[in-house]
């Protein structure tokens, strides 16, 4: 599997060793808090048959040895300075909660980087409660339980929660507190009507964040919503092959 030299630590992404080189859009997708790029291991292949997605794992997450970032200045420079080693193209910048956020704070300060936005579940700024800051160094084993019974749909399967929730474990606790600092440090509403990068933004309509899809649709001009059925904040894992037809749809549009 490959991996990108960024400021000198390696970052892990799942896709062509040369993503430059690929079919069609380049899709950068970066997954959420307390996850890793195995988020995404059912919209991958669908993507794959006409473009070319690079599934990444943000430093202190998954294969990406960190350190781990707690701000969004912070993750901007990562994510350019990672897109500078791909050597990509303009790309389709498609992030899960904590991604989306980072998906149009890039595309705020590097416009020419991006061709498209895809924001999925995701909101312009986070009101996090301290006990989702604070409670990872008194309780972490209820901040896990607490953030596993939010992100799934009432009609999801069992098997798969308890499946996600050992992955989520798989993220240590302070690396859990410091994607919370990140949400937090997120503060775009005001700046929304800046985005001129086309936009589709998606969402589960069990989706715990559902307003903050809808205020990311309602301020930047042009985007479109699409709202999936059964499916919670889990969106790539409840409904991958909704979720992969709806980015398609969206590149489609790109291309015309």
């Amino acid at each position: 599997m490959p991996f990108a030299s960024v400021a000198g630590t390696d970052v892990f992404f799942g896709g062509a060793e040369d993503p430059a080189a690929g079919l069609g859009q380049v899709v950068l997708l970066v997954h959420g808090a307390f996850d890793h790029h195995d988020l995404w291991r059912d919209v991958v292949p669908a993507l794959a048959r006409d473009h070319t997605p690079v599934a990444v794992d943000l430093p202190g997450h998954g294969r990406s040895p960190g350190p781990v970032l707690d701000r969004a200045e912070a993750y901007r420079a990562f994510l350019a300075g990672l897109t500078d080693a791909l050597r990509l193209p303009p790309f389709v910048f498609c992030g899960h909660s904590m991604g989306g956020s980072m998906a149009v704070d890039f595309a705020l300060h590097h416009p020419d980087r991006v061709a498209g936005l895809i924001p999925i579940g995701s909101s312009p700024d986070w009101d996090i409660p301290d006990f989702f800051i604070d409670g990872w160094d008194t309780d972490p084993e209820a901040v896990y339980r607490e953030n596993r019974d939010y992100l799934f749909s009432k009609r999801t399967a069992r098997g798969l929660i308890d499946a996600y929730d050992r992955q989520m474990r798989e993220t240590p606790p302070a690396h859990c507190q410091a994607d919370m600092r990140t949400c937090a440090s997120f503060d775009q509403a005001g700046r929304l009507g800046e985005v001129r990068t086309p936009t589709a933004v998606i969402c589960g309509d069990e989706e715990f964040w559902i307003d903050g899809s809808r205020a990311l649709h309602a301020g930047i001009a042009g985007a479109t919503l699409d709202i999936l059925p059964a499916a919670g904040h889990a969106l790539p894992l409840e409904q991958p092959d909704a979720l992969s037809a709806a980015i398609l749809r969206f590149l489609d549009s790109l291309a015309r």
